[in-house]
């Protein structure tokens, strides 16, 4: 029987319907995998090199999206982005909230490193999971915060600062004055190579062509840059610095850049050669902690501590050293224990207040120029989803805005 127009336009918007709803199915997915792959901010600092670069759209006002309430979160800690949830560092416990509506999702208490006032490490996110340094070194469910495994350090010395890394089924984690970082297996926490500094282990270690850069520094008395092999846990090479690495590195291009910290004078910014640890060039800044932040052929950084040094943010060519801009000590921007974020052509950095944070600021990434301001937040930013998330005065705080359904849900 021949079929009638009408049954051969039923079966045509059949099959346009059937192939909407396969395209749509994949948009969906592939949506899903790039916000993911593309946007999260699953560690202290974005990724394995430590570059605090991230690829995520970025707001151009400082509206907020949400705030929590005052939890007691640590200054100087930065946050884990993944899975539409948000990691945090409360002190004696991690706390998640939904990414998107600040709704605390769970929250896992753990012990602490009792030795020191406080320890501003971030939360790694690996796999559904969530890794961590305090007295131990701890493996926890992503959905719910019960606990996977837990590995007590053998010097019984607690982590300060340095947050793990986690890389090809390895997790790197470090015991602070316990001199050592160690490498632990992913799954099971059993240690596979542990390796000891000169010095206090303070570094999340950044991670590059199988090779693992980290510092050690004492009071006082320098320190040294170190970077071992991924699989064996043997140095490669060691270069000593007159100030402390109390920071950590970040990694790119073959050049590990790395910043000290200076108990009477300033710091250095410095670029090293990945593959032999040689000085390629130098630069003079404030005293800090922060984590270099690499985007575009440039390094920003920033330091000072308030009442002992100026607080200023940095932004050198990341090839020569070359100053291209650095904010004004009286606008006072920038901290030793802030980290830069980088995301769609700005720069977000904290404002200190003292032993906290005293506001977030948005730069323009070209020039520097105030972009944005806001009495809130200030610690480490990190960016994913458009949002800019940073901790101050004990509460999480989410810069950014999500766009309103329209009438057809759309």
């Amino acid at each position: 029987m021949t079929p009638t127009k009408l049954q051969l336009l039923k079966t045509g918007a059949v099959l346009f319907l059937l192939v909407a709803m396969a395209q749509a199915v994949s948009d969906e997915g592939q949506s899903d995998q790039n916000a993911t792959d593309v946007n999260g901010w699953t560690q202290f600092h974005q990724d394995l090199q430590n570059t605090g670069y991230s690829s995520s759209s970025a707001p151009r006002t400082n509206a907020t999206l949400w705030v929590s309430e005052d939890l007691g979160f640590q200054p100087g800690s930065s946050v884990a982005v993944a899975d539409g949830k948000v990691f945090v560092n409360g002190v004696d416990k991690i706390v998640v909230f939904d990414e998107f509506t600040g709704a605390v999702l769970w929250t896992a208490p753990f012990k602490k490193n009792a030795d020191v006032c406080c320890s501003w490490f971030t939360p790694a996110y690996s796999d559904g999971k969530i890794y961590f340094s305090g007295m131990n070194t701890t493996c926890l469910s992503s959905e719910d915060g019960s606990e996977i495994w837990s590995y007590p350090h053998p010097s019984e010395r607690g982590a300060v600062d340095g947050s793990p890394a986690v890389v090809d089924g390895k997790v790197i984690a470090s015991d602070w004055d316990g001199h050592h970082y160690v490498c632990l297996d992913e799954l099971t926490g059993e240690e596979i190579w542990s390796f000891e500094v000169e010095g206090d282990a303070q570094s999340t270690p950044a991670v590059s062509d199988g090779r693992v850069v980290f510092g050690a520094w004492e009071w006082g008395l320098g320190g040294a840059i170190y970077c071992i092999d991924l699989e064996t846990g043997q140095a490669i090479w060691k270069t000593d610095v007159e100030n402390s690495p109390a920071g950590s590195a970040a990694i790119e291009g073959g050049v590990v850049y790395m910043a000290t910290y200076n108990f009477d004078g300033d710091g250095n910014l410095f670029a090293l050669s990945l593959d032999d640890g040689s000085v390629l060039w130098s630069e003079v800044i404030t005293p800090t902690d922060s984590t270099p932040t690499l985007a575009d052929g440039r390094v920003c950084v920033c330091g000072g501590c308030e009442g002992f040094s100026d607080s200023v943010t940095y932004c050198f060519n990341a090839t020569d050293g070359d100053l291209i801009w650095s904010t004004d000590p009286d606008e006072v921007i920038g901290d030793w224990r802030c980290s830069v974020a980088y995301a769609d052509g700005l720069v977000f950095v904290g404002k200190p207040d003292f032993d906290d944070f005293g506001g977030t600021v948005a730069l323009d990434a070209e020039t520097g120029d105030l972009v944005w301001s806001h009495p809130g937040g200030g610690s480490s930013p990190a960016v994913s989803d458009g949002i800019v998330f940073s901790v101050g005065s004990g509460r999480v705080w989410a810069f950014g805005e999500i766009e309103a359904e329209d009438e057809t849900g759309t």
